[in-house]
């Protein structure tokens, strides 16, 4: 399953579910975490480039050794290069396994790291997860990015923040913005039952609040379209049925910028 947050992406076991996310593109921590004792944490910062990655790793490790002797537990620590990448694993009151890297197109510092009970199954899975990552991110910037958690999955124009989010077991909600837009992401659970119940065109005018939109189907879904005055801004909205997730995908865009109205190959 496809996790993508602040500009980043990765790829995680179907079970495992993200339950912490904090901060901003230029700084944050993002944990996703399984049903066993075993998670994946992401920390990143913006920082100057060519930073001394080795001396961020020892200053971690000074932290953990603190935090180790006060729980009177023991600290072991081994770090190895690897293509500009530092791979380290530490064994204390927990396992840990993790990779701190400067991402080149964004100038990123990322600490990536599995901590587990058990250090046997935590190396196959920090591999998989380090690859996904690694694989999706050390790229050339591009003009997109994908926002992807809890059944939501779009990809919007790079550069927005996040301003709101709503995160339950049937509805999933970013709203981000930038000066240009607004747009708000939603994932609703249930598909079959709200379209049998309400039709899509009401139900989407409904939970989009925009009775009076002009409406266009297609067999893409339906796209909502409201003028905009000196006051408001014109809102553009599209609302698409994805049956094989039983959920349906919208998105509502705020804006005076043609190059911000939306399109359907921003569902993913």
């Amino acid at each position: 399953m496809t996790f993508g947050w602040q500009g980043f992406t990765l790829e995680h076991p179907d079970d495992w579910a993200p339950v912490t996310l904090s901060g901003s593109r230029t700084e944050g921590y993002a944990r996703i975490a399984s049903p066993a004792k075993m998670s994946f944490q992401v920390r990143w910062k913006v920082s100057k480039r060519g930073v001394d990655l080795d001396s961020v790793l020892s200053t971690y490790f000074d932290r953990l050794r603190r935090d180790a002797k006060s729980a009177k537990k023991g600290f072991q620590s081994d770090v190895e290069e690897k293509d500009g990448i530092l791979l380290y694993r530490y064994a204390s009151e927990h396992f840990g396994r993790g990779a701190i890297l400067q991402a080149p197109s964004s100038g990123r510092v990322f600490f990536l790291e599995a901590i587990s009970t058990k250090n046997d199954s935590l190396i196959p899975t920090f591999r998989k997860l380090l690859d996904s990552f690694l694989g999706q991110n050390m790229r050339e910037a591009a003009s997109v990015e994908r926002w992807a958690l809890f059944g939501l999955d779009v990809t919007l124009p790079i550069g927005l923040e996040v301003e709101k989010k709503l995160l339950q077991s049937g509805r999933t909600e970013l709203t981000l913005v930038n000066k240009q837009a607004r747009i708000e992401a939603n994932r609703w659970g249930l598909a079959e039952q709200l379209v049998a119940k309400h039709g899509l065109e009401p139900w989407a005018k409904s939970v989009l609040r925009v009775p009076n939109a002009v409406t266009e189907t297609s067999a893409e879904g339906i796209l909502l379209t409201v003028p905009g005055s000196l006051l408001k801004k014109p809102q553009i909205g599209m609302a698409r049925v994805q049956s094989d997730r039983n959920q349906i995908a919208t998105v509502m865009v705020s804006t005076r910028h043609t190059d911000w109205r939306p399109s359907w190959d921003w569902f993913n």
